[in-house]
């Protein structure tokens, strides 16, 4: 036979002796006890072994009625034992006896001398059992008798099955509490009530422990603390982590802005920063400013003074004011392009760089085509300049305008700058 998977341990378990009782076995057992009478029957079940431990499984019990009392001891006769088979082979199958029992309230029924005389007369095969009910001491226990006497077993185990067999027994006992042992239904497809009612027993017990553990665990000292503790810890970590990230986001967000208002204005702000701080270190200025724009890869912007109106030059004009003309502008460009510096030997340098390649530049610009100025507005387009100026085939001087005035962009004017455009 297997050992039951779904069990129950009552005590401790013997080493010497393994006793599996099946639940119906005992419930017929517990309605016999709250009974105010006297009650034998005998033990059905199979005998095993599970790795050289003795086991014993009972899982039937029919009461004997026709037992005798004499001086505190159950004389079982053979009538006694006829209806015993007789009932065994009415309702249980694979079954041999195992031991028996006594449920009564009569202090001098329950001497143990007593019993262990009927029990070497009735049961003497080896590992029979005796359970013990004394009703006017609510004591109950299972005992082994040998000849060194009787042995009380610390424990033994219910186990949960679909016990047909004992339940129409209890049904033929109890015909007027029929419903009270029926499942109300087919015995095929009936399920285990007595295996669903211990199993909600067990959950709500469970559901009382954990609910227990966890009041337990809400009333402990500093339980409160700890967790207040922990809410503001990650509160403060995830508003530090915000308030960084929009930190950051701020701080590159306005450092674009500026570069475009920078570039939008004509400026650039590397450009400024470099020039304010050369401004207010002295002399060299100049020097460290533009090494420092070259260095951060930026484009320079040089910006001419504005109140330039555009001017139209006149074909009968004399070569000297032409040449004098195209001297001013180049002489202008060079003083822009070194404005920022604070030195005086570098103007005189520049003075008389400027008297030295005067004469080639006179010579140059007498043979350059005719140029005129043209000081750029707001919203001026350099094609919008040229469709103004030269009408509908103006798109065609756009890259000639571009290399006149040094321009790598064409889109890349701005206002107040002044442009050179040609006569034609």
């Amino acid at each position: 036979m297997e050992i039951p998977r779904n069990i129950r341990q009552i005590g401790d378990i013997d080493q010497d002796l393994r006793l599996y009782m099946e639940d119906y076995v005992a419930t017929f057992i517990e309605k016999l006890k709250r009974r105010n009478d006297t009650f034998v029957g005998v033990f059905l079940g199979k005998q095993a072994a599970d790795q050289e431990i003795p086991c014993l499984f009972i899982r039937g019990a029919v009461l004997m009625k026709q037992y005798e009392v004499e001086d505190s001891r159950i004389v079982m006769t053979a009538s006694s034992w006829n209806e015993v088979y007789e009932q065994t082979e009415a309702c249980f199958q694979d079954v041999e006896i195992c031991g028996w029992f006594l449920c009564c309230r009569d202090e001098a029924m329950a001497d143990l001398y007593g019993l262990q005389k009927s029990h070497n007369e009735n049961f003497k095969g080896q590992g029979q059992i005796f359970y013990l009910y004394n009703g006017s001491r609510e004591e109950e226990a299972f005992y082994r008798f040998d000849f060194h006497g009787a042995h009380r077993l610390k424990g033994y185990y219910i186990y949960y099955e679909r016990n047909e067999q004992m339940q129409e027994y209890m049904i033929s006992q109890e015909p007027v509490r029929k419903s009270e042992f029926s499942l109300g239904q087919p015995m095929r497809g009936a399920s285990d009530e007595a295996a669903v009612r211990f199993r909600e027993i067990m959950g709500s017990r469970q559901k009382e422990t954990k609910a227990g553990q966890k009041q337990k665990k809400e009333q402990a000292p500093g339980a409160g603390v700890s967790r207040l503790l922990r809410t503001v810890s990650v509160a403060a970590l995830l508003c530090g982590a915000g308030f960084g990230l929009a930190s950051w986001y701020r701080y590159d967000k306005m450092q674009g802005v500026r570069d475009a208002l920078a570039v939008l204005a004509g400026r650039d702000s590397v450009r400024e920063e470099t020039e304010e701080s050369g401004q207010t270190g002295g002399s060299g200025g100049d020097g460290e400013t533009e090494q420092g724009t070259e260095e951060s890869g930026q484009a320079v912007v040089s910006e001419i003074p504005g109140n330039v109106n555009p001017t139209e030059a006149s074909p009968s004009a004399s070569a000297p004011a032409a040449e004098t003309s195209a001297a001013s502008s180049q002489a202008s460009q060079s003083g822009q392009e070194t404005s920022g510096s604070a030195a005086g030997a570098s103007e005189s340098t520049e003075e008389e760089t400027e008297q030295e390649t005067e004469p080639e530049t006179t010579e140059a610009s007498a043979t350059e085509a005719p140029v005129r100025e043209y000081v750029v507005k707001s919203g001026d387009t350099l094609g919008k300049i040229c469709e103004e100026i030269y009408g509908s085939a103006g798109s065609a001087l756009i890259d000639e305008i571009c290399s006149l005035n040094g321009m790598d962009n064409a889109d890349f004017i701005y206002e107040g700058q002044t442009l050179r455009l040609p006569e034609n």
